[in-house]
Order: structure tokens, then sequence, then C-alpha cells
């Protein structure tokens, strides 16, 4: 995925971002790697970690590897990735229900790529991940009683020192047709050496 093939998003996506937040600091966020401010050439990353997905009364425990790509737009605005690739492997639904059976469970990436957006929000002054149009299909059975429910929507880690930080208040909900939630939570670590990869205001 080239960045020329997004570049047409950013005005859209930062009004979504602008649009659903509390409040958006002034300053504009961007990515660094090794502690450099990242250039407008795409920076190939990979990350991987273990989340937990909440969804439909189950508990689902995923190691995730994922692809991407960063950059700081020339224009100067906030930090922009493409994330091309998003495997969850090893899953395993921890609390059975009438809907998820325990045990081993597909989760299926779907709607790749996802488009992101670097967002301050302010207070507590965090920097968040907006990760859109994320797509993911769990084998559970959905409120009509079919096999693999479709939850969609934006997820907002924070981006820590090195890592996306999923979960907690502010960290975005998935939802199926029929509105019911899937959470994400865990930490994803960038794999980019040398260096960490991090988002700072400059």
């Amino acid at each position: 995925m080239s960045r020329r093939s997004t570049a047409g998003l950013v005005p859209l996506l930062a009004t979504i971002a602008l649009a659903v937040v509390p409040a958006v600091a002034q300053a504009v966020p961007h990515w660094y790697k090794k502690n450099v401010l990242v250039g407008s050439a795409p920076v190939a990353t990979t990350t991987v970690g273990a989340l937990t997905l909440n969804a439909l009364g189950a508990e689902i425990k995923c190691k995730v590897n994922d692809k991407e790509e960063i950059w700081n737009p020339a224009s100067g605005g906030p930090g922009e990735d493409v994330m091309t690739g998003f495997a969850l492997i090893g899953c395993k639904n921890k609390v059975a229900t009438a809907a998820c059976p325990k045990g081993a469970i597909s989760v299926i990436s779907e709607n790749l790529p996802w488009r992101t957006l670097l967002v301050t929000i302010s207070p507590p002054n965090v920097i968040r991940d907006y990760i859109f149009g994320v797509r993911l299909n769990v084998g559970c059975s959905n409120s009509a009683g079919a096999l693999g429910d479709v939850f969609e929507g934006t997820l907002t880690p924070e981006v820590g020192n090195g890592t996306l930080i999923f979960g907690g208040p502010g960290g975005g909900t998935l939802l199926d047709s029929f509105s019911n939630p899937l959470t994400v939570a865990g930490i994803d670590k960038f794999k980019a050496p040398p260096g960490k990869v991090t988002a700072n205001d400059p």
C-alpha cells in the first residue's frame, strides 16, 4: 500500500477523529523512531503481542502479529500509518457461553488494509492511534444463531514507548449488526529495529 493511495483520505480521517473524541489538543502528534522524527517516506514496522477480546460473554485470548507502514505527512499533519496485516493466532475462549464454545476459536481480520491517524486527547493528554475500518469475524454465534459474528468499528489504542496499549476508557469498541459490543485489551509491541517506535507532539 503506497502512501499516495491514502493521501486523499487524510482530511476525512482527521474530520472523523475530531468528531468522535471529547477534546483534542492543538498540538499535532508525529511518529518517531529511535527518538528521530520519521519522514514522509513510509517506514515498515511489525508488532507482536497478546490481546484479549471480550464479546457475547466470551473472553478470547489471542496472540497478534501485524504489519504496517508509518510516516509523517510532508504537510506537517498528524502521523499516519496503514495496517496491511493483523493476524490473530492461537485464539482460545476461556469462558464458555451459549454463543461461544470454550477452547480454540477463530478470529479473522477482514477489510484490510486499515488506515490510522495519530490523535492527541486532552485531558489526559495522551496520544492514541485511531485505527479506522476494523472488521473482525469471530467464531461465535450471533443473535440470529449463525456461526461467525462480524464486529466493526474503530479501535483507539494509546501509543506507549514502543507499544500500542489496547483497552480501558477511550480504547474503542466494535459492534456487530445487533449492536453487541466487542472490546480489545492488551499490549502490542513494535518490532522495528534499531530503536523504538513512539509518538510525540513535536
